[in-house]
């Protein structure tokens, strides 16, 4: 019986939890200065970005991005979990625009935490 009840936790343990991206380290973020840092210094720094791109004004920018996705404990109860499922996610982004000589210009970080609500009591 014990050895059931340990898989099952396992196999709710691999499974409630999701993440996409490299988490963004906060103190390389404040090293990042503003017509000083350059982008090689930023990927040194950070790694790759997931992406990068150009604005309609022709400036580049490199964008990095963390999410983390927690299931509810919750959610894999027998029945109840059909009314209160969800989950917990955290995202972390970060971009970076550089000029022409690929001298960092501006950045933004922004952090945000939500609840996703699945269960049939989510509305």
């Amino acid at each position: 019986m014990i050895y059931k009840f340990v898989s099952i936790m396992l196999c709710v343990l691999v499974v409630g939890c999701a993440s996409y991206g490299k988490k963004i380290d906060l103190s390389s973020v404040d090293k990042i200065q503003k017509g000083v840092t350059t982008e090689a210094q930023v990927k040194a720094m950070l790694g790759n970005p997931m992406s990068v791109g150009i604005t309609a004004e022709g400036k580049k920018f490199m964008m990095y991005m963390y999410t983390q996705s927690q299931t509810k404990a919750s959610t894999f109860i027998p029945i109840v979990g059909a009314f209160v499922g969800g989950a917990d996610t955290q995202t972390q982004t970060l971009q970076i625009w550089v000029d022409e000589n690929d001298v960092v210009t501006t950045y933004t970080y922004n952090t945000s935490n939500s609840e996703l609500n699945t269960g049939l009591l989510s509305q």
